[in-house]
Order: C-alpha cells, then structure tokens, then sequence
C-alpha cells in the first residue's frame, strides 16, 4: 500500500493539503522577503522625483526658445560682458538684474532654499517613522529606539505632547543639506580663496577690465589677481572674457531641486507607511501657511529659473550652471542609490 493515503474520494488528505498551503505560504514569504529581488524592482528615482529633476532642462529650454521667438527679446540687444539686455533697453521688467525678485529672492536664495528645508525636516510628513529593513529590501515598517522612547515619553516624534525627536531620518536630511550647502559655498562663496565660478572664469581667460594693461598684472601676481577677480564687480570692473558658469541657474536648480527631493521622499514614505499628516506619526503638521511658503520658494525658483534662460547669459552658460548644480544632487541624492556605503551616511530620503 502506498505511504501517501488517499480519501475514498480520490482527494489528498487534511495532512497533505496543510503540507501543500505550507509550502505554498512559505513560497510567497520567501518571494517577498527576498532582498535582492526587491531591491532589483526600486528605482534609482520614482516618477515623481524623475519628474522634478527633469522640470530644470525643460525650463531651460522653453525660456531659451522663448528669447529666440519672442520678437521684444530679439530686438532687443543684449551684452555679453554684463550678461543681460542694457536696462534702458530691457524688453521686460523681468529682463532687468535689478528687478525685485533678482534682488530679494534669487540674490539671497540659499536663505529662502534652507528655511523651506528647515519647516519640512521640523513638521513634515514621513519624517519620524522608518522602514528599518528598507535598504536591505525588506519592507518592514517599525519605530527606532529612540522613536519608541519618544512615544513613550509622549514626544512629537509618535503623536505625543512632548518634545521634539531628532530621528535618523531628520539627521540624514540635516547632513544631506549640510552637503549640498558645502557645494554651494564652493562654488559661488569660496573655495580656498575665489569661489570655483570666479576660479573657471579666470582660467578660461577672463579677467577684470580693471587688468587689461599686462603689466598691471604681472606686478600684482597671481594671488593679488584672484582676488581683484573676485572684487572686481565691487571695484567697478567688469568681467570681460572667458566663461562665466550661470550662478542664477545653479543656485536655483540646487536649491529648489534639493527641497524638493527631500519633500517627495517624504511624501512617499508617509504613504508608503500609510501616515496621514497630523495624525502625529508624521510628525505633525506642516500647515497651509506652511506649504504655501514651501510651494511658493520652490514656484519663484522656476519662476526666475525661467526668466533668467529667457533674458539672461548665453545657452552654454546656462547649461554650465545646469550640469554644475546637478553635479551636487548626483553626489547627495544619486550616489548614496548605488553605495551601501555612502547610503549609512547620507541615507535616502524618505527612507
């Protein structure tokens, strides 16, 4: 007689219909929990933040069309050396460097760009619950240690009255704009001496027209010469020659673009986590003030962004500055999707 008996039916026993949903369920947990496949099916980017990034190169491309077609801006001339229409001759108030939002927004846009991050990383969703298992691709949604002492102890972190919790999530975020704020300052501040924009022009062969007579420069030297450069719009000069990386467009791709990725990590996780905003676990609520300013800083930023590919520096200017900003965000938001390394330290956000 057979090992594996049968019901007069024909049917398999109890015993082997348990033994098959056994095995079946443990195929299912096995195909689930499998970090390599999961990890094979996430993205470098989702939509939405593929969506973002490709936002910059579009409104480039649309304002520069736009001066090309529209014949106010072609008749108008413009200056290589000042980078613009000459203001008596701007075809639209937008056209001119010291328009109100140059001046206030674009001109201290790093101020606006981080305290958007800031009010995000303080009360935004998705900052305070993290999939632990999440780089490892197991999605598996838990509270940290300190998160469970913050519920605990009754801390914003879980929904509580009390303090505030910096979880790993916030710190990542804190170290990941502390990175892009170093880039920043060494483009556009200072980078052992000239910023590497005042830096790339020099090396190109620009120069502050206050330097034209070649023996000027050879008495000042090398050192003196970088920094005349740099002072050189303050002293009256102009910088005349070489290529001039668009700081415009830098900072107002980095900036907006960096906020925004952040805010979309986030948003993801919080429904990833299936955290309604201001239910606590998400870490309170940002607030229709709140995302009125967030959406207004990131709106003016392509806003301006727009405007200065419209009215302002040369197309390989503008793509310099484009390809120099994202050179920052594959550093900070690419590079860490493809090391486990660096992804300990700068984390992903939303993850």
């Amino acid at each position: 007689m057979s090992a594996t008996s049968r019901r007069p039916n024909g049917k398999p026993s109890t015993s082997q219909q348990s033994s098959k949903y056994t095995t079946s369920s443990t195929t299912t947990r096995s195909k689930i929990s499998n970090p390599q496949r999961l990890k094979s099916q996430q993205p470098l980017f989702h939509p939405p933040e593929l969506l973002l990034l490709l936002t910059y190169p579009a409104l480039l491309l649309l304002g520069s069309l736009f001066s090309l077609l529209d014949p106010s801006a072609r008749a108008a001339p413009y200056s290589a050396t000042l980078q613009s229409h000459p203001a008596d001759q701007a075809p639209t108030y937008f056209a001119l460097k010291r328009n109100v939002f140059n001046r206030y927004f674009v001109k201290v846009g790093w101020f606006w760009f981080t305290v958007a991050w800031m009010m995000w990383v303080g009360v935004g969703r998705g900052m305070v619950r993290r999939a632990k298992g999440w780089n490892s691709g197991e999605r598996v949604v838990e509270l940290d240690d300190d998160e469970k002492s913050g519920e605990e102890e009754g801390g914003v972190g879980n929904g509580g009255g009390g303090g505030w919790v910096l979880t790993p999530r916030r710190l990542r975020s804190v170290v990941r704009w502390g990175v892009v704020t170093v880039w920043w300052m060494l483009v556009t501040q200072w980078c052992f001496g000239p910023a590497l924009i005042d830096r790339g022009f020099t090396y190109t062969g620009g120069q502050c027209e206050l330097l034209r007579n070649p023996y000027e420069r050879e008495e000042m030297g090398e050192v003196r010469e970088f920094v005349t450069a740099t002072a050189c719009k303050l002293a009256g000069g102009q910088w005349k020659g070489g290529h001039d990386i668009s700081g415009h467009v830098f900072i107002l791709v980095l900036g907006s673009a960096s906020v925004g990725l952040e805010i979309l990590g986030g948003l993801m996780a919080a429904r990833r986590e299936e955290v309604d905003e201001g239910d606590g676990e998400g870490g309170g609520r940002l607030g229709k003030w709140g995302w009125g300013f967030v959406g207004g800083v990131v709106g003016m930023s392509w806003w301006m962004l727009l405007m200065t590919a419209a009215y302002f520096h040369t197309w390989f200017e503008k793509f310099t500055g484009l390809l120099t900003a994202f050179l920052g965000i594959a550093v900070v938001y690419l590079l860490p999707r493809l090391s486990p390394q660096v992804r300990d330290v700068l984390g992903i956000p939303g993850r």
